[in-house]
């Protein structure tokens, strides 16, 4: 993603920060990557109420209370990004034309553990994974490159958690999110920042089983992170003041969320799934920046017309993003004592605005479909294979307003258009 410099980093990169610790083009709604295990990815990850594998650690740990023993999982995920293909419409000002954006082959690896003490009915999970990613990278000299050039965000989670069973059929489960952001690049023709932080939040859930039917809630809390970094100021606002280094700081609050599942075994053959997921996204209506050094706050400020910034040489950039709702569906077929197969669809909406949209960030509604393939090499370990298509409706972006004067958002009006491919896998062990 990019961002003008500032704006970079003001909207891509602190909002990024929340993104995973290896950059990609998200695949679920905003900058948020739903895909962190390969079994539940099989089935859209549509997994809140499955949730019996070492996964749950993520999922729903709550899940752990109704498994045996020690579990662990580790893998990674695969994503294909061709790149965002961008084109000009009535809307456009500006040099207009058609550019795409570079793409690229990103790696997003998870590692879960999660132990079940029957006879105390205590249990807990661990999770290392990158649930938020985005990476774009327009042309230094394209339509929009006051505005977007290069973004990323390289961020990892921990998430520890506590599990009790209550009965046998009800558990519940809590714990902490920790996420660091290790690496958050924001740049644009006017300037560059890079900047780290980490903060902390927290996790809830439970799971209902009865008979061939199961019920689960996970929540996620926000986590704030602080934002500290370095501003590097290039075109116009370098050659205008001589202003080139700064210290900037911002934050950003990373969105809650809600997942709300519902399992049923049919058969022995068949597992079937529906998630709900909410997530909280009114949490992105703004990144601010503000410079530490004086020199770079009064360039920054000189040039607000140009760039958006305030009278005091702070940056404030709208994004104003609506909370969504998700929707998740899986199937898994065990079609022998050993070999199963898996589909899932999902259809996630863009919490974007229509007039605060940003190349930086060249979401809109998705529809994914998935298949998946588990194969049990012996008792206790498992192979996992995923793949999965992800569609974006095209984007015929008209809404981006003549402001500022100076430099007007109305040329990243256009047309874009993108697709991802998706590989996964991973190998489960029982102890």
């Amino acid at each position: 993603m990019k961002v003008s410099a500032y704006q970079a980093c003001v909207r891509s990169g602190l909002v990024l920060c929340s993104i995973m610790g290896f950059s990609t083009l998200a695949v679920a709604g905003g900058f948020q990557i739903g895909e962190m295990a390969t079994r539940a990815s099989g089935m859209g990850s549509a997994f809140t109420a499955v949730a019996d594998d070492a996964s749950a650690a993520w999922h729903n740990p709550a899940g752990v209370a109704f498994t045996q023993g020690s579990q662990l999982m580790g893998g990674s995920a695969v994503l294909m990004v061709p790149g965002v293909k961008y084109s000009s419409n009535a809307a456009t000002t500006g040099a207009g034309g058609s550019t795409q954006e570079g793409g690229g082959t990103f790696f997003i690896p998870h590692v879960y553990y999660t132990y079940m003490n029957e006879s105390s009915g205590l249990g807990g999970s661990i999770g290392v994974n990158s649930p938020f990613g985005l990476e774009t990278d327009w042309s230094t000299t394209g339509p929009f490159a006051s505005k977007n050039t290069f973004s990323r965000i390289q961020m990892f989670q921990v998430n520890p958690s506590l599990v009790y069973k209550i009965s046998d059929n009800l558990s519940i489960a809590a714990g902490a999110n920790y996420g660091k952001l290790l690496n958050v690049d924001l740049n644009s023709s006017n300037q560059n920042l890079n900047g780290n932080g980490d903060g902390w939040g927290g996790n809830a859930s439970l799971m209902y089983k009865q008979d061939n039917f199961s019920f689960g809630v996970s929540y996620r809390s926000k986590i704030k992170v602080n934002i500290d970094g370095t501003a590097i100021a290039g075109g116009t606002l370098k050659n205008t003041f001589g202003a080139t280094t700064s210290g900037a700081k911002s934050k950003v609050t990373l969105p809650d969320q809600v997942n709300v599942g519902l399992a049923y075994r049919p058969n022995k053959d068949w597992l079937l799934s529906a998630d709900v997921d909410w997530v909280n996204w009114k949490t992105y209506d703004a990144i601010v920046i503000t410079y530490n050094t004086a020199a770079y706050r009064t360039a920054v400020s000189s040039l607000q017309t140009a760039i958006g910034a305030t009278a005091t040489g702070s940056t404030n950039d709208p994004r104003n993003w609506k909370a969504t709702t998700a929707f998740r569906l899986g199937a898994e077929w065990a079609y022998s004592p050993t070999v199963r197969t898996r589909f899932g669809y999902v259809f996630d909406p863009t919490p974007s605005s229509n007039v605060d949209w940003s190349p930086s960030t060249p979401d809109n509604d998705r529809h994914i479909v998935s298949f998946g393939y588990g194969y049990d090499i012996n008792a206790q370990t498992t192979l996992d294979l995923f793949y999965g298509y992800v569609y974006f409706v095209k984007r015929n972006q008209t809404a981006s307003p003549a402001t500022p004067a100076g430099s007007p958002n109305t040329v990243k009006n256009g047309d874009y258009k993108s697709q991802v491919h998706m590989l996964a896998a991973s190998i489960s062990y029982k102890f």
